[in-house]
């Protein structure tokens, strides 16, 4: 399938509204997604994977979403967690006590997503180890790092806030 200049400069035009919307009209990345998407959506119609030429527009703007969620979430894995003075429940820096607020979120854990996280960030094993081992696939094991991260995220917040001075 070919893609006429008129066709794909009228498709970037939709594209770049459409991530502007999503993104915000400040955000700096908005060509670079706008790019990545018309690159995936040639390769498409070069591999011969859009088959309705009349679904071009629907396909493009599948495509931009896929982006724009791909570019939020490495946004959010490039966020450190940083509590500092602003946050009233922030642990001290007091490694001990750190540690031990681990061992207790940890311990209110699932038994999969203790074992799960345990052997991923502890035990520092292979993505693929962790799929052979637990007869997963590397997308269901994505999700089920995400699933136990947010857990332990729920619980280790609700243990620090009900931890903080003036709480009692």
């Amino acid at each position: 399938m070919q893609i006429s200049g008129d066709v794909l400069e009228t498709l970037r035009l939709k594209l770049r509204y459409k991530a502007r919307y999503h993104l915000g009209g400040y955000c700096p990345d908005v060509e670079d997604v706008v790019q990545e998407t018309l690159s995936r959506v040639l390769a498409a119609a070069r591999d011969g994977r859009i088959r309705n030429a009349e679904s071009l527009g629907a396909f493009a703007s599948a495509t931009c979403q896929n982006v724009i969620h791909e570019y939020r979430r490495g946004l959010w894995r490039e966020m450190p967690f940083e509590a500092g003075p602003t946050d009233p429940v922030a642990p001290a820096d007091n490694s001990l006590e750190l540690q031990d607020l681990v061992a207790r979120t940890i311990a209110e854990l699932p038994e999969r997503d203790r074992a799960l996280l345990i052997a991923f960030y502890l035990e520092e094993n292979a993505p693929e180890e962790i799929c052979r081992d637990w007869g997963l696939n590397e997308g269901s094991l994505r999700v089920a790092l995400f699933r136990a991260r947010e857990r332990f995220r729920k619980i280790s917040g609700a243990t620090l806030k009900s931890s903080a001075p003036g709480t009692h």
